[in-house]
Parts: structure tokens; sequence; C-alpha cells
């Protein structure tokens, strides 16, 4: 393949270092940690760690012996972060949501494979919500938005990420393939969907669906929180938030995509 041609094995090792100690379970490792998840000699892996160290993109801890994400990383996503469209839509979504609710909330992306990842969060001032991550990664199926990547998927992509099967975390938690096909396929853009404590024990959730100019899939909007403290009342207006957003940003995406070519002629 053309883009493989070129590729510099140095660099390569160097993004997978850096993507590794991006995520929430692998954020401060040793070097035979992080050569054994990379399957690399240790030789080589050190070479690259240090010069990532060299540049402020890692951090090492002298007494743990241990590498972590370095100032100038901080740097470079906040930058990313900037001069990315969809998150330049999504983050006064969030503080809206956020706002409106009570609770956090978070921009979901499928990130790579059958994975998912928090890009953006807003913590309610007050304490309402659940913490998030930033970057922590997790499988489609883990998730109750998960749905909705499966919603957008093709049969056979559905096939591959139900491959493994559907694992129980709660005991709310859809197991059964068929009833959990027949939740994704009622799912709309413009509607919203609902967990309770369906894949973390006490944890609420309510999630839509946000698409680009393709009408795919460009991410997920959810607002979650601590289901005790939350009635039936309080739930009802967190699902009319949602739904509220969810069918703004389906009509402004209808809207822009219909909109003649101003730059045209």
């Amino acid at each position: 393949m053309e883009h493989l041609r070129y590729r510099s094995p140095a660099a390569d090792l160097a993004a997978r270092t850096l993507k590794l100690l991006s995520r929430y379970r692998t954020s401060c490792l040793t070097l035979a940690e992080i050569a054994a998840e990379l399957q690399v000699p240790k030789t080589s892996c050190l070479r690259v760690l240090r010069t990532l160290q060299a540049h402020g993109l890692l951090g090492y801890d002298e007494a743990g012996q241990r590498y972590s994400l370095g100032e100038y990383a901080v740097v470079i996503g906040s930058r990313a972060a900037e001069g990315l469209d969809p998150l330049t839509r999504v983050r006064p979504l969030l503080a809206a949501a956020s706002r409106a609710t009570g609770l956090t909330a978070a921009f979901v992306q499928r990130v790579a494979g059958d994975r998912m990842m928090y890009v953006a969060k807003h913590e309610h001032p007050g304490g309402g919500g659940v913490s998030v991550s930033v970057g922590n990664r997790f499988p489609v199926t883990s998730v109750s938005y998960g749905k909705w990547v499966m919603a957008f998927a093709h049969d056979e992509e559905r096939e591959r990420l139900l491959a493994a099967g559907l694992p129980r975390i709660t005991a709310a938690t859809t197991t059964e393939r068929a009833q959990y096909l027949r939740q994704v396929d009622a799912l709309r853009v413009g509607e919203i969907l609902e967990s309770r404590a369906e894949y973390v024990h006490g944890i609420y959730a309510v999630s839509c669906a946000l698409v680009d100019a393709r009408h795919e899939l460009a991410g997920v909007l959810v607002v979650l929180g601590v289901l005790a403290e939350l009635d039936d009342d309080r739930r009802r207006a967190v699902c009319a938030v949602m739904r509220e957003i969810a069918t703004r940003c389906t009509a402004q995406q209808c809207a822009a995509a219909t909109a003649p070519d101003r730059k045209a002629g």
C-alpha cells in the first residue's frame, strides 16, 4: 500500500508510544512495560523514549522509573483540539447539555476497530454527574452509546463487532444478540437513547448521535449522572433536554446539507 512505502519505523514506534501513554489504563509505564505492550526490543524502545523525553513529549519519574506524557504533549493536544471542526461544533453543546441537566456531558467517538474514546467533556460546576477521563478508551459493546456505532454500521461490520459476544456487565446489560440488535435498529437520528445502570452500576446515561455532512456518525453526545440521585421527574427533564439537542442538531445538519453552495458561480 502507498502509505506504507514511506513509513519510518522509528516514527511509527514513537507514535505508538504516545498513543499507548495517552490511554487511561497505560498512562504511566516502565520501559519494560512499554516494550512488552508494543512488542518491541527494549533497546529500540529506550532510544525512542529518550528522544521523546528530550522534546518534552514524555516525562520521566526517576523514583518510579516510569514514563508518562510530558508538558509539550498537552500543548499539542490543546492545539489539535482547537483545530478540529467537530470539537468546535460540539463544545458549546457539551456546555449547554451540562448546564441544562446538571450532569457531566461528554463527546464520544469511535477511534479504532472496536474502540470508542471520550474526546471532550464538560463537568457541571455544581458537582452533578460523574467524572470521565478524556482519552479513556473502551469497547463499543461495553457502553450503551456503542449502540449508536452499531446503528450506523453495515452488516459485515456488525458481525465483526459482535464476534466476541455481548459481555454481561450489570444485571441490566442486554446480552442476547437478537434483542440487542432490535434495540440498535430502533435508534433514529434526532432521537435519544436512555440507559439505567446498563453497563456501569448505578450510572444513568442519555445519549444522541451527531452526524457529519455525509450523514455518517461523527460521534455521540452523552450526559451521565448517578441514577440514585435522579428521580422520575429529573430523568424526564434530562431526556427532554437531550431530545431537544438531538432534534436541533439534526435540523441544523439537514439545513446545511440542502443549502446552496454560495461559493459556486
